[in-house]
């Protein structure tokens, strides 16, 4: 583990506004509710058909969301969403997967960005690519020319004046001081629409983690965690899985994988970030072993997991991770000074799953808005420990808080059941 000096931080949570639509459902008051809920649901009725598994705003207010197989915006004042697919230019085609079935480069995660602009990200080809090709990394003068690399990725969509798409490829070929390809499918993506770090847009693959600004990127970052092996001497590295990420108002960036979290540190120059360090790093249910300094080591036994889908931070500084296998945990820097050994589980709370988590998003009012692997949307108040199951919510995949509106607004990714927004309460 890695424990540098205490830093300071405020929540920011991110997004733009988004407006209204004509048409969209609102579904009736629950009777054990004594408060309005403004919850709108978008559906069929509204053009948006398949599995949402992703969804948010631009700084135009539109609403992006996506299925694997499409893209769609719904434009301010007006009632139908628009839809892309591959005939429009987005990078969705069939490929042979590493153990020669056939596959398609779905989408897998998007976000809004700038007016009228949005991410997307697809599913790339995870496995080793055979010689003559060479191996991902680090190879000098390395040929990527096999069209396996370019597999997946992302792509910057610009909506244009006419309805029409506008796409811009970004292929993840290392950063510039190495020669590497390591990023293959993109797990998900976050654009900040404010604070220090505006514009600046971050993507978790299945192996590190990029950012990008103004079309230059910087690739990659990863916690990296130690495998020690009984019969090997020399410890293996473990990263990847990047689906958490959270970025503060300062600019620096929350990070949870399927082997550890941090910290990275912010730097305005994507490049300059990849060299940069994180602020701490750890395993969140690492074991105390006779190679490592005691719990929440970055060096664990081999086989250690701990498979975060979700990180965050609410505005008393604390960041909280959500895990598939584990549950829910939390640590706060500020109070905790570096001592690791403050970190806080929850996997004993009513309600509340010890695993089986699929997302999570901070609301301003200190509660936390969950995803589990049921389709729930729970809200956790972590003062009290007071879980409520959210009405009207089913099949939920991901959430996504939006704070630059009154009320604040969170999207709610429900597969074959739409996309939910809740503005009140």
């Amino acid at each position: 583990m890695y424990r540098p000096s205490s830093t300071t931080w405020i929540l920011f949570l991110l997004l733009s506004a988004c407006g209204g639509s004509d048409g969209p459902s609102t579904p009736a008051l629950p009777s054990d509710q004594s408060t309005p809920l403004d919850l709108t649901t978008f559906g069929p009725g509204q053009g948006l058909t398949g599995n949402v598994i992703d969804a948010s705003p631009d700084d135009n207010q539109n609403i992006w969301a996506a299925t694997p197989d499409a893209l769609y915006v719904l434009q301010p004042g007006q009632a139908t969403f628009k839809r892309f697919t591959a005939a429009d230019g987005l990078h969705i085609q069939p490929f042979t997967d590493p153990n020669g079935q056939p596959a398609v480069t779905n989408i897998t995660a998007m976000a809004g960005g700038h007016s009228n602009e949005v991410f997307v990200g697809y599913r790339g080809f995870e496995g080793e690519i055979p010689p003559p090709a060479p191996p991902s990394c680090c190879v000098p003068n390395a040929d990527f020319s096999d069209p396996r690399w370019a597999l997946g990725q992302a792509d910057k969509v610009t909506l244009n004046p006419d309805g029409t798409i506008q796409i811009h490829r970004y292929l993840f070929l290392c950063d510039v001081s190495f020669n590497c390809w390591e990023e293959r499918s993109v797990r998900r993506m976050t654009f900040a629409h404010q604070g220090v770090a505006t514009g600046h847009l971050f993507i978790g693959f299945d192996h590190g983690v990029a950012h990008v600004f103004n079309d230059i990127f910087g690739d990659h970052i990863h916690v990296i965690t130690l495998y020690h092996y009984p019969d090997i001497s020399r410890p293996v590295q473990k990263q990847g899985e990047q689906y958490g990420l959270f970025v503060l108002p300062t600019g620096d960036l929350l990070t949870g994988g399927a082997y550890g979290v941090g910290l990275q540190q912010w730097n305005a120059d994507p490049r300059a970030w990849v060299k940069g360090r994180f602020l701490w790093a750890f395993t969140t249910y690492g074991p105390a072993e006779p190679y490592n300094n005691g719990p929440h080591s970055l060096d664990v036994p081999d086989g250690y997991r701990e498979n975060q889908r979700g990180v965050t931070m609410t505005s008393d500084g604390t960041a909280w991770f959500a895990s598939l296998t584990q549950g829910l945990a939390s640590y706060n820097d500020r109070t905790a000074g570096g001592d690791f050994d403050r970190i806080q589980t929850y996997t004993a709370v009513p309600g509340l799953p010890s695993s089986g988590l699929m997302d999570l998003a901070a609301d301003p009012d200190g509660t936390l808005w969950i995803v589990d692997r049921n389709g729930r949307l729970l809200r956790f108040t972590p003062s009290t420990l007071a879980v409520q199951v959210w009405p009207g919510i089913s099949g939920a995949l991901r959430v996504v808080m939006d704070t630059s509106v009154t009320p604040r607004a969170v999207y709610v990714s429900m597969g074959t059941n739409g996309l939910a927004v809740i503005r009140d309460k």
